[in-house]
């Protein structure tokens, strides 16, 4: 087995390493938790990369309180060593999971923590197997979202990686959607969207980029097809890109030429909900509380605010596009929005056979009022 060590007090993932074990010793503070837990092994990659700055595909990583250890195959040894140097860096000599049972072993670790809600079920079997047979004093634990708290609260440097990926989309539609004319295909525009944001630094995108033109847009996540674009279409843009690991996410709906009467009503309720949505939006709020303000705005304007705007009103954005916190009617929206929680804003109206409306910007949650990352312009009439 090799083992690199670096020093262990630079860098990012110093910080969220000593941030991760306060998190711990807190958990196993708390009087109404039952049992401890010694260690967690981190198997999920946005996780992994968000603790240690390891950008590599594979990997696993175990945290104690006097260990902190990167697992990862000789593709990624050097990677690992440069990019985490607060961890120590092992490449097993054959299966990683009897590696994380012996160095468990050798830390005394009695309750070892699994994330759930990732490792898959022959992930599981082997660590158990392995755990048995090399650690059989250390008890698996079943956790899920332990970096949750620490995830959805965004630092400095998250904030600005995110606003880098926001610009890169607000210029990408603005260029895009001011050239769209009738006789464009749905996924002509998309393409179009994806050049200009890679054009200009994008790694790629944070989701396949969402473009539904008339009837197409009463279906939230219709993918992009030959429909031609006709005057008067509702055009649903939902696009993104990541920037330094970092996702954005942007909606704007828009039409070429001359909109119906349906098009302004649906537009200026859905625009009103969002704004409404966006002043009122604070850190304490549950994301049961943020949903209502757009969605009651929705219903008070006429349209069923369930059968109309069956989504939530928006989500946490980080290394990945959908997290916590959840701006949700449902139980996920329970819980409180932390200050400095980066969620979208995103209502929308659908109505089967018309189209659809949906405006989306990304905000940073204050104490007081939320900061809108999104500068796109929201004039939704494109001259055809």
């Amino acid at each position: 087995m090799t083992e690199l060590n670096r020093d262990h007090s630079a860098g990012v993932g110093a910080t969220r390493l000593a941030a991760l074990r306060r998190h711990l010793a807190s958990l196993n503070a708390d009087p109404a938790r039952t049992g401890s837990i010694d260690a967690i092994l981190i198997t999920q990659a946005d996780n992994r990369r968000y603790l240690t700055g390891f950008t590599g595909s594979a990997g696993q990583v175990l945290v104690s309180a006097t260990d902190a250890v990167i697992f990862t195959d000789f593709r990624y040894v050097e990677q690992a060593s440069v990019q985490a140097p607060a961890f120590t860096v092992v490449q097993p000599e054959g299966s990683p999971w009897v590696a994380i049972a012996r160095r468990a072993s050798q830390h005394g670790v009695a309750h070892l923590a699994i994330e759930s809600d990732d490792m898959t079920v022959d992930g599981h079997q082997r660590l158990v197997a392995s755990m048995a047979e090399h650690a059989p004093e250390c008890a698996i634990v079943s956790e899920s979202g332990l970096l949750v708290p620490l995830r959805q609260v965004k630092d400095a440097s998250e904030v600005e990686k995110i606003r880098r990926a926001v610009l890169i989309g607000d210029r990408a539609i603005e260029t895009v959607t001011a050239g769209l004319r009738p006789g464009m295909t749905e996924r002509e525009i998309a393409w179009r969207l994806e050049v200009v944001m890679r054009e200009a630094g994008a790694t790629g995108l944070s989701f396949p980029t969402i473009v539904a033109s008339g009837p197409n847009g009463a279906m939230p996540h219709h993918r992009p097809g030959n429909r031609e674009i006709q005057v008067g279409d509702p055009i649903v843009i939902d696009m993104g890109c990541v920037v330094d690991g970092y996702c954005s996410d942007m909606t704007r709906t828009v039409v070429v030429g001359e909109p119906d009467a349906t098009f302004w009503n649906v537009y200026r309720t859905v625009l009103s909900a969002q704004l409404v949505c966006e002043d009122g939006l604070r850190a304490g709020m549950t994301g049961k509380e943020a949903d209502a303000l757009a969605r009651d705005t929705i219903g008070r304007a006429g349209f069923d605010p369930v059968v109309s705007f069956g989504h939530s009103t928006g989500h946490g954005v980080g290394m990945a596009i959908h997290e916590p916190p959840w701006l949700s009617s449902s139980e996920r929206g329970s819980a409180r929005i932390p200050v400095g929680a980066v969620v979208t804003v995103e209502p929308g109206i659908y109505l089967p056979g018309w189209g659809g409306v949906r405006i989306e910007d990304i905000v940073v949650v204050g104490e007081q009022r939320c900061q809108v990352l999104t500068t796109a312009h929201k004039q939704p009439v494109v001259a055809g």
